[in-house]
């Protein structure tokens, strides 16, 4: 049953990153006492002036999705005071997709209204939150906070300070349930102070990588603004603040005396928090209340120590990375990729046995809507790039989906948004099996961090072809045509694999050393795509045996391949010889993650390079790269596990 509220906001209208709050009350004696929510961009609810929960569910202005929270536990007989307090974002970023300002709830006794949103709520600007600031995290997270504690009342267990009547919207929005179970907001992480300077520098070790968020309780002689930066690291002696354009930190202004805050909406991702003021301060507490979604561990466990270390290590980085949806990296961009979330969903099943999860991620990013009719680089968002690759990896998670739970039903959801998405890619192939490179400035051809197949801006060339794109669309194809045939859907996709596989083979093949080039134009080899070349189908035989020794050799003459790509790799040695390189599949991810555990990894690594690389924006937890978990999992026998 739907909530019966109105569409509200403040009569002053909307801009923004800004805050508003709203407050009602209702009279109470017995009964279940349930919440239904919904709001643009983000909400948190406190009753008598104690919190509740936070966290809108990203979803899209024509999906919009609501949450029912149960209430009884907070509520006293008598009167109740309601407050909710709405950050409107306003500005798109990697999971937010610009809609209008505004709530709507619905509060139900025994399933009853008895109150519910419209003209005679009480609203007002939040005096608290500074308003307008737009200033960027990174551009993916979207905006930092400034609190200002000398400017709270006592509006949430007292009424009616400065509120007027709020105004009804013109708008009507179709309302969803939330698919998934909302993350759960633990206690206070015990933090651990590492580091004191002159009673102005604080710096704070969580002990592990963790997301949650900020919680501050400190004593100030003076008001003064302080702030706060968070990372997964201090390679240089601190939080590394400031990378580039990106900025992990966010303010506060403090009062004279004891201050304690804790901010609802904006999840961290880090292990180290610091603190800096201009006068002295006296700080008890410097943390994050962690934000964990609701998953148990499922399966066995490798019996080999340093396997079992670095399963555990990879199950954890892959829960850190699950809040509403998969997200790449809790620390720099929180943003569900249809790449990234593919090797998340496929370790998801083995770890947790998880499929609600899954599903309504794959569920998600099918009501994307982009007017050239690929995937947006994230789901929701309105950025302007899109990452044609990425595209159709979202066939093969589709397919694992399928083949993993049985579940028919999210095929038949999604399957409209598979036709077009690759009628999109089909209607650029012509006659001879050539697929042009996407140009323009919407489009980023972009595959795994190497050379060549990053999609640098600069050497896109009109007309030039990648094996990549080719070989994917392939493998896209074969899961199209395989999802077609489990729906008992007409197959319409395989016709087109055998042109294609022409051209691979034609354009990308190099006989002299017997290896698939990136390009039709260059002649650079890499791991990745003779990789895909096996996976395909373009690579047969003899000529597959040899590129399948060629990539299991430490000297080969090919890029390396990445960790977000590695499982490519593996699993193209594993289709010609699974017996033969099984060894070799284990060793080599034995190797690389070891040496992030023997540095003091508490999560896996965004790449080998760890923190240093891109340029100093490494992530030190990143779900893609936890595949350790599903090669331990299918490739160890049951002696081997416990």
């Amino acid at each position: 049953m739907e909530p019966k509220g109105k569409w509200i906001w403040l009569e002053t209208g909307e801009s923004p990153d800004s805050y508003a709050e709203f407050y009602d009350e209702f009279a109470y004696g017995d009964g279940k006492v349930e919440l239904f929510i919904s709001a643009d961009s983000n909400y948190a609810v406190y009753l008598n002036g104690v919190f509740v929960n936070s966290g809108q569910y990203p979803d899209f202005p024509y999906y919009k999705v609501y949450d029912c929270l149960e209430l009884t536990n907070f509520c006293r007989v008598g009167k109740n005071r309601l407050a909710v307090v709405v950050w409107h974002y306003g500005m798109s970023n990697m999971s937010y997709y610009p809609g209008r300002a505004c709530l709507l709830y619905d509060l139900r006794v025994d399933g009853q209204t008895l109150i519910a949103s419209d003209s005679a709520t009480r609203s007002r600007v939040s005096p608290t939150y500074r308003q307008g600031r737009r200033h960027e995290i990174t551009s993916q997270l979207g905006f930092d906070f400034h609190y200002d504690m000398t400017a709270e009342d006592s509006w949430m267990i007292e009424g009616d300070r400065g509120f007027s009547e709020s105004c009804v919207l013109s708008q009507e929005l179709a309302l969803f349930p939330r698919p998934i179970p909302k993350v759960m907001i633990g206690e206070p992480i015990e933090s651990r102070l590492v580091l004191s300077e002159s009673g102005t520098r604080f710096l704070y070790d969580l002990g592990r990588e963790s997301v949650g968020y900020l919680v501050l309780s400190a004593e100030s002689d003076c008001t003064q603004e302080v702030l706060i930066a968070y990372g997964e690291h201090i390679a240089d002696g601190g939080v590394r603040r400031i990378i580039g354009t990106r900025d992990f930190s966010v303010r506060m202004t403090l009062r004279p005396g004891e201050n304690c805050y804790f901010n609802p909406f904006r999840r961290l991702g880090c292990r180290y928090l610091e603190l800096f003021s201009s006068s002295p301060v006296r700080v008890d507490r410097l943390t994050v209340r962690p934000t964990d979604y609701p998953v148990a561990p499922s399966g066995k466990l490798p019996k080999d120590s340093l396997r079992r270390r670095i399963y555990e290590v990879c199950a954890r980085t892959l829960s850190l990375c699950m809040h509403d949806h998969y997200e790449d990296t809790p620390w720099r961009e929180q943003g569900l990729y249809a790449m990234d979330s593919r090797n998340q969903i496929l370790c998801g099943y083995y770890a947790f046995g998880e499929r609600a999860f899954a599903r309504a991620s794959l569920s998600l990013m099918s009501r994307d809507r982009r007017p050239d009719g690929l995937l947006s680089i994230c789901v929701p968002s309105t950025h302007k790039y899109a990452i044609p690759s990425f595209t159709l990896h979202y066939f093969t998670e589709v397919y694992e989906y399928l083949t993993y739970t049985g579940d028919l039903s999210l095929g038949e959801e999604v399957y409209p948004k598979l036709q077009s998405l690759m009628e999109v890619y089909l209607s650029r192939v012509d006659e001879e099996g050539n697929i042009p490179l996407w140009m323009g400035d919407g489009f980023w051809n972009f595959y795994e961090w190497s050379p060549e197949l990053d999609g640098n801006m600069k050497k896109r060339v009109e007309g030039r072809r990648e094996a990549a794109q080719s070989c994917l669309l392939v493998i896209a194809l074969r899961r199209m045509s395989a999802i077609s045939r489990m729906l008992g859907k007409k197959d319409e996709y395989l016709p087109y694999v055998d042109r294609i596989l022409g051209a691979i083979r034609r354009d990308f093949y190099d006989v002299e050393s017997g290896l698939y080039c990136n390009t039709d134009l260059e002649r650079d080899k890499s791991e990745l795509v003779n990789s895909l070349a096996i996976l395909c189908g373009a690579a047969e035989g003899e000529q597959r045996e040899k590129i399948a020794r060629l990539l299991a050799s430490r000297e080969n003459g090919m890029t390396p391949i990445s960790l977000s790509m590695l499982c490519f790799k593996l699993d193209a040695l594993l289709a010609c010889d699974r017996d033969g390189y099984r060894a070799y599949v284990l060793e080599d991810l034995d190797r690389r993650y070891a040496r992030m555990l023997d540095q003091g990894a508490t999560s896996v690594w965004e790449t080998e390079e760890g923190e240093s690389d891109f340029d100093g924006a490494g992530s030190l937890c990143h779900g893609w790269s936890t595949m350790p978990i599903y090669y331990y999992s299918t490739l160890l026998d049951a002696s081997e596990m416990e």
